[in-house]
């Protein structure tokens, strides 16, 4: 179907091809990055809860205070503060978020869909998230 047309499609066919295409281009881009993890690389085609997202100036500011506040640690502050670093230039911009689950790790990899490149991943140990 093409955009536009209706045959009972509508919106949802349109956001079901999005999709694909969202999953076909996170896949290409992580598989491409040598210098991601080659267990993140081999499993992109995993990926899981795919969504394009934004975030403003309020979701800086509470990284700025649990950095601030560091509830959890310096291993977690550290990764805030990198997470920060790599997040601030996109505020307010559409972001491409998935998460590749590898064994016991969770990958959450975040691409810029006007460049076509990661612009942020982390690394969590199933332990970690519970």
């Amino acid at each position: 179907m093409v955009e536009g047309e209706s045959g009972g499609g509508g919106v949802g066919c349109r956001t079901v091809l999005l999709l694909m295409s969202h999953r076909a281009l996170f896949i290409q881009i992580v598989r491409a990055l040598e210098s991601l993890p080659a267990s993140l690389r081999e499993n992109a085609v995993n990926v899981q809860a795919l969504e394009e997202h934004r975030f403003d100036l309020s979701y800086i500011g509470f990284l700025d205070e649990q950095i601030h506040l560091n509830p959890r640690g310096p291993d977690w502050t550290e990764r805030l503060k990198r997470r920060r670093t790599a997040l601030f230039p996109f505020c307010d911009e559409t972001l491409l978020r998935g998460k590749v689950q590898v064994g016991e790790s969770d990958f959450a990899v975040e691409i810029d869909l006007h460049t076509k490149t990661v612009v942020h991943w982390e690394q969590y140990e199933v332990e970690q998230i519970k």
